[in-house]
């Protein structure tokens, strides 16, 4: 009996009444990760199915619409929501939700799929070698857009590119020169997201021929 009694209580007091996600428009996934960026408006999605009214409270919290709500985080590691109301049945209620705070990691870049600050390349897989560039935290789901960028080799001026590949115009005409041993740099990679945001900084990527 002392058992049974202790679940239940243990369930209470872990069980909650309202339904908070992300957005579809937000782009934290997935959507009931309990996770806000700093820097950024997170759009929430909260509502208490079984409620006459509710309100929503915490640092940074604001409301957007109906049900719909922006958190700001600043300082911190955490964001305390606290939501309370009255039910149907007239019982008030109050329960909080934790938000942990992070902060925009810097893109990471790579060529070909192969990631890292220096990687080791033939040269004919240069040929229309792709750039792209990627969160490494995986809750983040934004789509980056490679416009263009500079590209390097040793005893030869840089070359500016648009888009995000080393064409075959460009091949031929600096990089079929490279020999083994040689480390060609691409840096100022320039990019966008698809929200209106100061993204991170990127790095470049040196690629030594082999």
């Amino acid at each position: 009996m002392f058992f049974l009694f202790s679940t239940l209580s243990f369930y209470g007091q872990n069980d909650t009444i309202s339904v908070v996600r992300h957005t579809d428009n937000d782009f934290v996934i997935p959507k009931t990760a309990k996770i806000v960026y700093r820097g950024f408006l997170n759009e929430i999605f909260i509502d208490v199915p079984n409620s006459k009214s509710f309100e929503v409270v915490g640092i940074g919290v604001s409301k957007k619409e109906k049900n719909i709500y922006n958190i700001n985080p600043s300082s911190g590691t955490e964001v305390i929501i606290n939501i309370s109301g009255v039910l149907k049945n007239g019982k008030k209620f109050s329960e909080n939700q934790v938000f942990q705070i992070k902060n925009i990691p810097n893109l990471q870049m790579n060529i070909n799929n192969f990631i890292g600050f220096k990687v080791r390349m033939q040269k004919h897989n240069l040929l229309n070698a792709v750039i792209k560039g990627s969160f490494p935290d995986k809750n983040i789901g934004l789509q980056c857009t490679i416009k263009g960028f500079e590209l390097r080799i040793p005893g030869y001026s840089s070359i500016h590119i648009d888009g995000n590949k080393i064409k075959e115009e460009y091949y031929k005409k600096i990089v079929s020169k490279v020999k083994i041993g040689d480390e060609i740099v691409i840096s100022d990679i320039r990019f966008t997201v698809n929200i209106t945001a100061n993204i991170c900084k990127t790095n470049p990527i040196i690629i030594e021929i082999y």
